[in-house]
């Protein structure tokens, strides 16, 4: 259940992501409440700490990249919420696939608008769902 779940929070990210260049605060917050909720009840309390400790894991690796103005928060967040679900096992699996369209949808976002790499913003969520669509296949 917590697949689906996962699975439509990127989904709604990615279109909020595309339209707006946003990623709403409420869809993450309602996203890894239903995630904690899910945990609670059905009594595996116990992956709560997991999810929590991915999250701050993935906080301290993407701030630095915050600070310096490569990322928004946004995408920060979208990350964290990923690690909650997937813990680290699974971000290792889709850090590659996630990558490979990280830079295909840059590479494109940058010719259409014919602006510097810097000045070059692209939908991280959809990309995000890109690669972390694989993960649900196999």
């Amino acid at each position: 259940m917590k697949d689906y779940l996962f699975l439509f929070t990127l989904f709604i990210c990615a279109l909020t992501d595309i339209v707006s260049s946003k990623i709403k605060n409420c869809i993450l917050f309602a996203s890894a409440c239903g995630l904690a909720l899910q945990l609670i009840m059905t009594r595996a309390v116990s992956d709560l700490l997991p999810s929590l400790t991915s999250a701050v894991f993935i906080f301290a690796v993407f701030f630095p990249f915050f600070a310096l103005g490569c990322i928004k928060a946004g995408d920060i967040k979208l990350m964290m919420v990923a690690a909650m679900y997937l813990g680290t096992d699974g971000l290792i699996y889709i850090a590659v696939p996630t990558l490979a369209a990280c830079i295909i949808l840059f590479l494109l976002c940058m010719k259409t608008t014919g602006t510097s790499v810097k000045a070059t913003r692209f939908p991280f969520a959809f990309a995000l769902l890109l690669g972390a669509y694989p993960y649900w296949c196999i």
